[in-house]
């Protein structure tokens, strides 16, 4: 059975009996109908997941495929900020924050895009370039690179010249978790204090720790603020397939997918309906497939990783709050 839905099941009933209730004057969000948005909170939750053993595709209500993995491609391997991309590719989930300019500010995939790490060029570098492992590509600079090309820079690294070389967060990521997986430190974050006043929205999912143990891949998603009815269950299921990308191109293997939650929370008008929620069968857990031919993170496509034989007890409607 699908244990992912049991852990849901019992953070909802703990948020609803032991969780307080926003007092008014302090309520931020609005409904469509510009009406409040008061909350039931519990602060400082934890879900965690072996992503080895399990698929954590919520079964008592429908959480869509598409739109989850629509958006891990906006911010992660488009590393974007522009909605009408998104629009594109038709998924409205930021429809609702989107700038006169068309973009959500300086938030998730701009700051990914435009923080960045320093390296010296190794040779795991240039064999990681010579892959198309890396966001940077061949054809994004001024000249295709020949064979010759890489032969050459590798002689330089061998002989002792240092080449500096600025990685996004995203290509850091992926070449510390080949260059030294066991460290401590391989993180990415959005929280950019200078950067915050010029975001539509200051992020939700706001940083990952990735770090091994036990010879597996573990993720650490820490979340600000997650609304436990919409939220919750697409995030999950986001981040797992982002767990399962990851460690494969890395050559690792999955392992515990842990989502530290500060603040989550039940909106007054989903209440009602997520407790008739909790009550709906828990289905069988379903199937991943993932294309075990890919080895470069960006390669990956909607039809490359998926989740088969799902089954749920139906879709529920909750308003979103804003």
């Amino acid at each position: 059975m699908a244990k992912y839905d049991y852990t849901y099941i019992e953070l909802v009933e703990k948020i609803l009996e032991d969780g307080v209730m926003d007092n008014s004057e302090f309520v931020r969000g609005r409904y469509e109908d510009g009406q409040p948005a008061p909350a039931i909170s519990l602060p400082n939750q934890q879900i965690k997941i072996d992503s080895e053993k399990e698929v954590p595709r919520l079964s008592t209500k429908f959480v869509p495929e598409k739109d989850p993995f629509k958006e891990l491609r906006w911010i992660w391997q488009l590393m974007s900020n522009d909605v009408t991309v998104l629009q594109e590719m038709g998924c409205k989930v930021w429809d609702e924050w989107k700038r006169p300019d068309s973009t959500i500010g300086k938030a998730y995939g701009w700051q990914l895009k435009n923080k960045k790490r320093t390296i010296i060029m190794d040779e795991l570098f240039v064999q990681m370039f010579r892959n198309n492992e890396f966001s940077i590509r061949m054809k994004d600079t001024e000249e295709e690179w020949s064979e010759s090309d890489y032969d050459a820079l590798l002689q330089e690294i061998k002989d002792g010249s240092e080449h500096a070389i600025k990685l996004n967060q995203v290509d850091y990521l992926l070449y510390q978790l080949k260059k030294n997986p066991y460290s401590r430190q391989i993180k990415t974050t959005l929280w950019c204090v200078e950067d915050l006043d010029d975001m539509a929205l200051p992020p939700c999912v706001y940083e990952t720790h990735w770090f091994m143990f036990d010879g597996r891949l573990n993720l650490t998603v820490n979340i600000r603020s997650n609304d436990i009815a919409l939220g919750n269950p697409y995030n999950v299921y986001q981040y797992f397939l982002l767990h399962h990308m990851i460690a494969q191109v890395s050559n690792l293997k999955v392992g515990e997918l842990c989502f530290n939650l500060d603040i989550p929370h039940i909106y007054d008008r989903h209440i009602d309906s997520l407790k008739e929620q909790i009550k709906k069968p828990v289905h069988d857990e379903p199937n991943l497939y993932i294309n075990k031919d890919i080895t470069s993170f960006y390669d990956f496509t909607i039809d490359d990783i998926k989740v088969l034989n799902y089954e749920h007890s139906g879709k529920i409607k909750y308003e979103v709050a804003i």
